[in-house]
C-alpha cells in the first residue's frame, strides 16, 4: 500500500512539473516573440498553448488519480475523484457555455 502511495505521489508530482515547466517555458517564448516583434498571430499562439496546459496541470493530476485509485481496487476514492473531475469538467463546459 505505502509502494503505491509512493508511485502515485510520484507520478503526480511528474505532472505537475511537466505542466508547469512547458507552461513557463511557453509563457517565456510567447512574451520574448512579442517583445521582439515576432508575428503577432503567432506569438499569441504560444501564449495561449501555454495557458492551456497551465490550466490542463490539475485536471491532469485528478485523471491520473482516478486511475491509480481504479487499479488499486479503492472504490470510494475512484467515486470521490470521479465526482471532482466531472465538476472540472462541469465548469469548463458551463463556461463555454455547453450546458
Amino acid at each position: 500500500m505505502n509502494r503505491d502511495i509512493s508511485r502515485l505521489e510520484v507520478t503526480i508530482g511528474a505532472a505537475l512539473r511537466f505542466g508547469t515547466s512547458a507552461s513557463t517555458t511557453l509563457f517565456a517564448i510567447g512574451l520574448l516573440m512579442m517583445l521582439i516583434g515576432v508575428q503577432a498571430q503567432l506569438a499569441r499562439g504560444v501564449l495561449e498553448a501555454g495557458l492551456l496546459i497551465l490550466l490542463a496541470t490539475p485536471v491532469a493530476r485528478v485523471v491520473i488519480s482516478v486511475i491509480a485509485y481504479f487499479r488499486e481496487r479503492d472504490w470510494l476514492f475512484v467515486a470521490l475523484t470521479a465526482i471532482v473531475l466531472l465538476a472540472l469538467a462541469g465548469s469548463v463546459m458551463a463556461a463555454y457555455g455547453a450546458l
